[in-house]
């Protein structure tokens, strides 16, 4: 079979595009060949991250993988035709454990496999969604799906050192459901979840309570708050802000950096919890990038309200158009947009 062919170069250019990719690929069966890989990059390639995320999900599905080599522009696979039951990786690298699993759970899950996976690498490390943000956020929208999955940190992974622990087990989703997310919700409050490891206790107490405090001070009611010391090889925090209701599901989050004081690691994740829900979204904008393009696989439309259609977005929408022939479009609102996803008639 010819495969697909990917532009990596476009969009924003990034390892979005190639885990997309090789998502779709693993769904449907189809062998892709994803080219220019980060091209507009300082340092254009595969980086060791992306090679480990091609790596798990070439052992997750049995495929055969070509070009997976830290620098390289150019990655073939080719899916096989069955994978093992359970499995445990270690990435050997704070790669990001969050991302890698971003495209092996609808994956498998639409693949119709049950898997028990057991990961190794970073939980909570920059340019990626905390293990938080995944388990609780990423965890409720795709639900909403029918791709249901549970997700548990056993230690947690910061850079550079890594080391966490992620066990996940993923149940089969016989169909993708649709959904209708654009009436402007009601947003009663948020939840606030602030984690640290090889740091003093006080560092994610002070995370919590300046999260908490300017989501007060911006009318928004702190519904619940958790603090907690976690285990870990590198020193490392986080803080997340969420709230799924019927009809929203939002969430946003930081992790802390050396000479960042913790107080502003809450106020940030508070901040775009404010700005998003603000805006009416019913998704945040981050979470759109990982659902909206699974929509294409959906029987029936699906209209979702979201702040922003980030680039992110463009580049996932193009790949499932790529791969479906699905058509999406934008309808401007106030605050934001819709995106509507009309899946192609299937015979």
């Amino acid at each position: 079979m010819k495969p697909v062919e990917v532009d990596g170069s476009q969009g924003e250019g990034g390892g979005q595009i190639l885990r997309t990719a090789v998502a779709f690929s693993a769904v449907q069966s189809r062998p892709v060949r994803v080219t220019k890989i980060r091209a507009g990059r300082g340092v254009p390639g595969l980086k060791r991250q992306h090679v480990a995320a091609l790596q798990v999900l070439a052992k997750v599905f049995g495929g055969r993988l070509e070009g997976a080599s830290e620098g390289s522009s150019t990655v073939e696979f080719a899916p096989g035709e069955t994978g093992p039951s359970s499995l445990a990786v270690d990435m050997g690298t704070a790669a990001s454990i969050a991302l890698v699993l971003q495209a092996v759970v609808p994956a498998t899950a639409i693949s119709g496999r049950p898997l028990r996976l057991e990961l190794t690498g970073g939980t909570d490390v920059p340019w990626s969604p905390t293990f938080d943000y995944f388990a609780h956020v990423v965890r409720d929208a795709f639900g909403r799906m029918g791709i249901t999955f549970a997700a548990k940190a056993v230690r947690r992974g910061y850079y550079p050192r890594g080391g966490g622990k992620v066990v996940a087990t993923i149940d089969p989703c016989a169909q993708v459901r649709a959904l209708d997310l654009v009436v402007r919700p009601d947003v009663p409050g948020a939840r606030v979840v602030s984690r640290c490891g090889g740091l003093p206790a006080h560092v994610a107490e002070r995370q919590l309570s300046s999260a908490s405090h300017h989501l007060e001070e911006s009318g928004i009611r702190v519904l619940a708050a958790e603090s907690s010391v976690e285990r870990s090889d590198s020193p490392g925090s986080s803080v997340l802000v969420h709230l799924a209701e019927p009809g929203v599901c939002l969430g946003t989050d930081c992790i802390g950096a050396r000479g960042k004081p913790a107080e502003e690691v809450g106020r940030e994740a508070a901040a775009g919890f404010v700005a998003e829900a603000r805006s009416g979204a019913c998704l945040d904008s981050n979470l759109a990038d990982m659902v909206l393009p699974l929509l294409s696989l959906a029987p029936s439309q699906s209209r979702v309200r979201v702040r922003e259609v980030t680039s992110h977005l463009k580049s996932g929408m193009e790949i499932a158009r790529q791969f479906t022939a699905c058509e999406w479009s934008v309808e401007s609102v106030s605050g934001g947009s819709v995106v509507v996803v009309t899946p192609r008639p299937t015979s």
